[in-house]
């Protein structure tokens, strides 16, 4: 019982793992979102598997996997797993347990493959798997042959058929009450074949088959705006989702609820919350454009924001990197963010649960603590808003360590008032328990805290208008002494990145690979020995030269609009990096 279990199980599992990976999607039939209810909260999918197969070679990736200097260490890896599936997992093996071979199920996926999650029936969550099998008629045929055998013993097998389609059903038996689900459905249908949680739920799929209905998700307002603004001229994403974050929470509570009657005093917090604006969020990927190697976009729907999301206001402003931060950096990412709303907002929402009044009075009370600082006077208004948070490898780290290779941070609070936040830090660090070492250091005060981690502590200090926060103060004196080492906003490869950026935004971020990804690299070339790469030998990789050509900068930026944010991350195309 146990091996049909497992046997059954697998067919399942690996048609949902190539229904999340090899996602495809047809030119001539009704797309997946106009199969779906209008109120599907949970939708994944990839247009075409032939054109991003296509894609996919073209990338810096594609082209990695093809660099003959990796072959070596690639070949030695497909040798130990050829040899792991000659010793007990080889065709034989998939034959006995799926009924087709490991190449046969591979292949399998031709067309339009979709995931989705949605309430069907009501006060159940459903889950819909959509597969284009295409010609491979023979090979769906010997899984659902190897599925009803396996499941022969542990559900109840019936149909119900509408319109000459056909629904089969698996009711699990009592001894299953650890399985996730208690039914399993599918159909075949148009060389589909669409697997479901719940039998409810695949037939409103099949009522929506043909697309023409008004009621679909591809009709869905949230689901259309988020879509449209992640269009690109280059054509049909690669990849699209879309998440309705607060139908999922209904839907949520509607089945906790069902257990739990109490659950339901939750529902009327939410809107108080603010949490019913957060409609959508939806995005797509595109692959080889003109412009670049990958760019995705998305979209988050809150439109007229209230309650708690009013905490994450980002407004327009012109954001580049401050010129103390170093072109070196592996990682740099600033915003604009708006934080007397944000204050406000929590304000309220203290106050509406604690009574009015209640977020100052903490306040006041934290003023007159041992340390005498008073939260939003002394430290939340002296900020402007504006922020930068730096990444940067660890120089000289031991890559032959068993620990892989630390970033240091570093983030910088632009203010208001800078001799004002050196008052306040001379105040703390002039209070009792407050363990601070203090020290002058080119004209500027350091202040560092012991952690209690070996060798290990936090300094800040007041300068360039910023309040600095690093766990590395050795990149902190650099700062202060200003050694002329050059600016990252100065830089080409800073400047590849940033021309794409608009003139405005509300947060942007650079990613420089090579800085990135060097030390990791050279760590795991170094680390034979180690448990995790037992068996494989590393020290074929090539010099970390080779993996660098295929190496893109990418960047990100945020741009705040009426109905929300729209969200854009991109890496360079050859040429540009």
């Amino acid at each position: 019982m146990i091996r049909n279990w497992f046997r059954a199980a697998a067919v399942i599992c690996l048609l949902q793992a190539m229904a999340s990976r090899q996602l495809a999607g047809a030119t001539d039939v009704a797309l997946g979102e106009q199969r779906l209810p209008q109120d599907t909260f949970l939708f994944f999918a990839v247009p075409d598997v032939t054109e991003f197969q296509s894609q996919w070679k073209t990338s810096a990736f594609g082209k990695f996997i093809e660099d003959p200097e990796f072959h070596p260490f690639l070949d030695d890896i497909k040798n130990k797993l050829g040899d792991f599936l000659v010793n007990g997992y080889n065709d034989t093996f998939f034959i006995s347990l799926l009924g087709v071979t490991l190449e046969e199920l591979c292949n399998l996926p031709q067309g339009e493959v979709t995931l989705a999650l949605m309430e069907q029936p009501a006060k159940k969550i459903s889950a819909v798997v959509t597969l284009n099998y295409g010609e491979n008629e023979e090979t769906i045929e010997k899984l659902l042959q190897k599925m009803h055998e396996s499941f022969e013993d542990l559900a109840e097998d019936s149909t119900e058929e509408r319109d000459d389609v056909k629904i089969n059903i698996f009711t699990f038996s009592d001894s299953m009450a650890n399985s996730p689900f208690k039914t399993l459905a599918y159909f075949k249908h148009d060389k589909y074949i669409v697997f479901g949680t719940e039998v409810d739920a695949l037939w409103e799929v099949l009522s929506r088959w043909k697309g023409d209905r008004e009621d679909t998700l591809a009709t869905n307002d949230v689901f259309k705006h988020c879509m449209d603004r992640c269009k690109d001229d280059s054509g049909a994403p690669a990849m699209k989702f879309f998440v309705n974050p607060f139908g999922m929470i209904q839907s949520a509570l509607n089945m906790a609820q069902a257990v739990q009657p109490q659950v339901g005093m939750v529902a009327p917090f939410l809107p108080m919350l603010g949490i019913d604006k957060l409609k959508g969020w939806g995005g797509a990927t595109y692959l080889s454009t003109a412009d670049f190697d990958v760019v995705s976009k998305s979209f988050i729907y809150a439109e007229t924001p209230t309650g708690i999301l009013n905490v994450f206001q980002f407004p327009l402003t012109e954001l580049t990197p401050p010129k103390w931060v170093r072109p070196d950096v592996s990682m740099y990412f600033g915003g604009n963010w708006d934080n007397a709303a944000a204050y406000q907002a929590v304000e309220g929402m203290v106050d509406m649960f604690q009574g009015r009044g209640a977020l100052t009075k903490f306040m006041d009370k934290a003023e007159d603590s041992e340390l005498g600082v008073h939260p939003k006077k002394d430290v939340l208004d002296l900020l402007d808003g504006k922020f930068h948070f730096v990444q940067s490898a660890v120089e000289g780290e031991d890559v032959e360590g068993e620990e892989a290779p630390a970033q240091n941070f570093f983030v910088g609070l632009s203010l208001k008032d800078a001799a004002q936040a050196k008052k306040m830090l001379a105040k703390l660090a002039q209070s009792e328990g407050y363990p601070v070492e203090s020290r002058e250091f080119n004209g500027e005060t350091i202040y560092e805290i012991a952690l209690s981690q070996e060798d290990q502590s936090m300094s800040y200090a007041v300068s360039e208008g910023h309040l600095i926060v690093t766990n590395s103060t050795q990149m902190l004196e650099s700062m202060l002494r200003a050694s002329g080492s050059g600016a990252l906003a100065d830089s080409p490869e800073y400047n590849r990145i940033s021309k794409h950026f608009p003139t405005k935004t509300s947060m942007i971020s650079f990613q420089n690979s090579d800085a990135q990804l060097k030390g990791l690299y050279d760590w795991i070339k170094n680390a034979n020995g180690q448990d995790f790469f037992e068996g494989i030998d590393v020290s074929q990789l090539p010099p970390f030269e080779v993996l660098q050509k295929h190496l893109r900068s990418s960047g990100s930026y945020i741009v705040p609009e009426k109905k929300g944010a729209l969200m854009i991350g991109f890496q360079l195309k050859d040429g540009e990096h």
